[in-house]
């Protein structure tokens, strides 16, 4: 009785929430105040001119979002993808989505695809538009900063660091803005963490994939799909251990450039003021 209580409650919310909310419904993993995780409602709250309400796909069979993030197995029939990815070459959709508009990289095109699911070449993470929603007005102070995957965060090595021109920055930071400020901060990126790498390719700052433990989940997947989206040539991370040092990792930053269509993906959004970015439009990125 309880239980059919519970999803009577369930099902009456989501038609309120659907019927009389002029809101766009998303969803986001929220757990770990991951900054990827947290730009979903800011992004989409930008592009959108609306409030955004988080709703969990496995249960609100109604029109919803799914855009920053490794989260394409959350999707149902109702979602519209701008953007997100899968996190492992083992994920599937549980269901069919309503429409694919974009997705982060050619690896996850390519397990939709075969999966039987349309989807265009159009890729990109959202995340690479920040520059033109916010431009930090700060100036370099530290020769590298630091980016662990929240799982990370407590390995050792990083406790070792005590170097003034070393920044360790937190990725579960709660306002955004001051991460991104963080690391704009940053003459180079050191990072664990998928988003980390990201935000420094979109405000042009070199970034070097590290690895501390195998504990990221997906063995590299979502690294190389967004790696690919850009033309990065990264093969493999630079594997952290007790002996590495600061000047070793700064003698392995890669050089590169960033190759992508920034204004193909923001004309494939599905959100009505997107496409005001285009008066934003940067190009390409050079990365030395």
């Amino acid at each position: 009785m309880i239980s059919i209580l519970r999803k009577f409650k369930r099902a009456l919310k989501n038609i309120v929430l659907h019927y009389f909310s002029s809101s766009v419904k998303a969803y986001w993993y929220e757990k770990n105040h991951n900054f990827g995780d947290i730009l979903n409602p800011i992004f989409i709250h930008e592009l959108s001119h609306k409030k955004v309400v988080w709703i969990n796909p496995t249960t609100y069979d109604y029109p919803n979002y799914i855009v920053i993030g490794s989260i394409l197995d959350r999707v149902n029939r109702y979602s519209t993808i701008w953007g997100a990815g899968f996190i492992s070459q083992e994920s599937q959709c549980p269901q069919k989505p309503l429409k694919v508009c974009a997705v982060r990289g050619p690896l996850t095109r390519k397990k939709l695809l075969e999966s039987g699911i349309e989807c265009p070449e159009v890729y990109g993470d959202p995340a690479l538009l920040l520059p033109k929603i916010y431009s930090p007005k700060i100036e370099k102070k530290y020769k590298l900063g630091i980016i662990a995957h929240y799982i990370d965060m407590g390995n050792p090595w990083i406790k070792t660091i005590n170097d003034a021109d070393i920044l360790i920055l937190n990725i579960q930071s709660e306002n955004p803005y001051d991460f991104i400020d963080q690391v704009y901060s940053c003459e180079k990126i050191a990072s664990s963490s998928l988003h980390g790498l990201i935000v420094a390719d979109a405000y042009s700052i070199p970034s070097l994939w590290l690895e501390f433990s195998d504990k990221v989940v997906g063995k590299g997947f979502k690294f190389h799909d967004y790696f690919m989206s850009v033309g990065r040539k990264d093969t493999a991370p630079v594997v952290v251990t007790e002996k590495t040092t600061i000047n070793f990792l700064l003698d392995n930053f890669p050089s590169y450039k960033i190759e992508i269509d920034l204004i193909k993906l923001i004309k494939a959004s599905p959100f009505k003021y997107a496409k005001t970015l285009l008066t934003h439009s940067e190009g390409t990125n050079d990365v030395r």
